[in-house]
């Protein structure tokens, strides 16, 4: 490493000799005034103005510009001081002598877990000299260094600062912290998310307002069927202009006879506006349908069949894998305010009991809501 440092030290000296000997003196003048001294943080660093000025867009590149170089004073001769981050600062200038960010290889969260270095049996970090990569003889003097190598000095396995701090301070000194590939990478996918995402014409806004439309209502006829203590329902939907037709499943004749009446109303209401409409959004779009219900209605059951012999037709079938839990429903109920422990609860079920006409019905219900615990409390009129 040290001879690697010397080599390119002496090629640059060599360099220079032949520009000075063949200019007779002129060129050398000019790289001397050219040459400045970055003092960031009380660590010293070695460049060229025309380095800095070559990416303008940049904080060092504004500030070393032709035209505000009245505005920027020296601390001593060619030297500038920043107070900043030393070691960090050879981040920043790497990208002024390569034009890309040279990202250091952090260590992962769960190598610095509890900071411990020794129970994980590696080696202690380097020094921050050795971690910002500068090497040189007069550095504990506070002479200048040139800071030309890389990581990967020394015994290091950790880094003084953290990727947030790095980040920072590029951000400070307005170092653009993505490549030139990525970039452009960035530009492209951009345009083909334009191109793949055109805007949403007229007819096809129309369509997206009945498919949501249709959304709703399949599940508002889940909620309707639950509140009367069903849990399943068969709905078919038709290719042409016809409403779809409904169904409970099993039927009950006692309920169906007098508590369904405004539920038929209900269900004809909310079912008609997508005749034939329906069928056509359950062709294209069933397996989209079926997701977003069961992702809205956890406890949903979701079979669609088209009969053999009818293909003008599909069948819905929806049902719940649910139990209407008395408990549940009297804590989150009004009813909560005046049930107070098991004895009320107790006598809630007495007097239910009491007030069951026949015990044929109470078997229809338990049958048609799947014998779940609240169905011997059910009531008929």
């Amino acid at each position: 490493m040290y001879n690697e440092l010397n080599e390119r030290m002496n090629k640059m000296s060599v360099n220079e000799e032949i520009i000075t000997k063949s200019n007779d003196g002129c060129n050398a003048k000019s790289l001397i005034e050219d040459r400045i001294i970055l003092n960031v943080g009380g660590i010293k660093y070695e460049t060229f103005i025309s380095t800095l000025t070559a990416y303008p867009d940049t904080l060092l590149g504004i500030m070393f510009s032709e035209r505000n170089k009245d505005m920027v004073h020296s601390t001593n001769g060619n030297e500038y001081f920043f107070d900043r981050d030393g070691y960090l600062f050879r981040y920043v200038l790497q990208y002024y002598r390569t034009g890309k960010v040279h990202w250091p290889e952090f260590l992962s969260s769960n190598q610095m877990e509890n900071n411990s270095f020794v129970d994980k049996g590696l080696k202690q970090p380097a020094s921050p000299i050795e971690v910002a990569g500068i090497i040189s003889l007069n550095n504990k003097e506070g002479g200048v260094v040139d800071n030309l190598t890389g990581l990967g000095v020394g015994n290091y396995v950790s880094l003084p600062f953290t990727r947030e701090e790095l980040e920072q301070e590029l951000l400070f000194f307005l170092i653009p912290t993505r490549s030139d590939e990525e970039l452009t990478e960035s530009i492209l996918q951009e345009e083909s998310l334009n191109v793949t995402t055109p805007l949403l014409t007229f007819a096809n806004k129309a369509v997206v307002d009945n498919v949501n439309g249709f959304l709703y209502s399949l599940k508002e006829v889940m909620y309707s069927l639950a509140s009367l203590f069903e849990k399943k329902i068969m709905i078919t939907f038709y290719h042409d202009r016809r409403a779809p037709v409904f169904k409970l499943i099993p039927p009950n004749p006692n309920i169906i006879m007098n508590e369904l009446a405004p539920f038929n109303e209900k269900m004809k209401t909310i079912l008609t506006p997508y005749a034939g409409v329906g069928y056509t959004l359950l062709m294209n779009f069933e397996n989209e349908i079926e997701a977003w219900m069961i992702e809205e209605i956890k406890e949903l059951r979701w079979f669609m069949e088209k009969p053999s012999g009818l293909p003008n037709r599909f069948v819905l079938y929806l049902s719940f894998n649910d139990k209407f839990l008395k408990q549940q429903i009297l804590k989150n109920s009004l009813l909560s305010k005046v049930v107070n422990g098991g004895n009320a609860s107790q006598n809630l079920n007495t007097n239910v009991n009491e007030n069951t006409t026949t015990s044929s019905a109470t078997n229809a219900m338990g049958e048609s809501s799947g014998g779940d615990a609240i169905a011997n409390s059910s009531t008929t009129s």
